[in-house]
């Protein structure tokens, strides 16, 4: 369910997460170059208060989704879901800076040849 949509169902809504997306910059600065660079990624977000708090927050134009579950499992689930992607890409971005700093290029090759 998005913002857009009219919700009459509150009565059913035992378990809600609210979620949203957002872009990241993730800003490193290689050894010797005094340049900062970034590398942005978009992230998805749960958010943690009402809808009302949401908006105040990001106002009326910023989309979101509404997550509904019957059982409190199922929401501790898809929340593990969106934080281990969240971690997923922060080790990715992590490793891919690491790669930059010790070849000092984007390097995306492999370290050895097994034949």
């Amino acid at each position: 369910m998005t913002n857009n949509e009219v919700t009459s169902q509150k009565e059913n809504k035992a378990y809600e997460v609210i979620t949203y997306t957002d872009d990241v910059a993730f800003n490193y600065t290689l050894p010797g170059d005094e340049e900062p660079q970034t590398i942005e990624h978009e992230l998805t977000f749960i958010w943690e208060d009402t809808i009302e708090k949401f908006i105040e927050e990001h106002g009326a134009d910023k989309s979101y989704k509404v997550h509904t579950f019957k059982r409190e499992r199922e929401q501790k689930m898809f929340i593990d879901q969106i934080e281990g992607r969240a971690d997923d890409l922060i080790d990715e971005v992590q490793e891919e800076i690491a790669n930059k700093m010790k070849f000092g290029f984007e390097f995306t090759g492999q370290l050895h040849n097994d034949d």
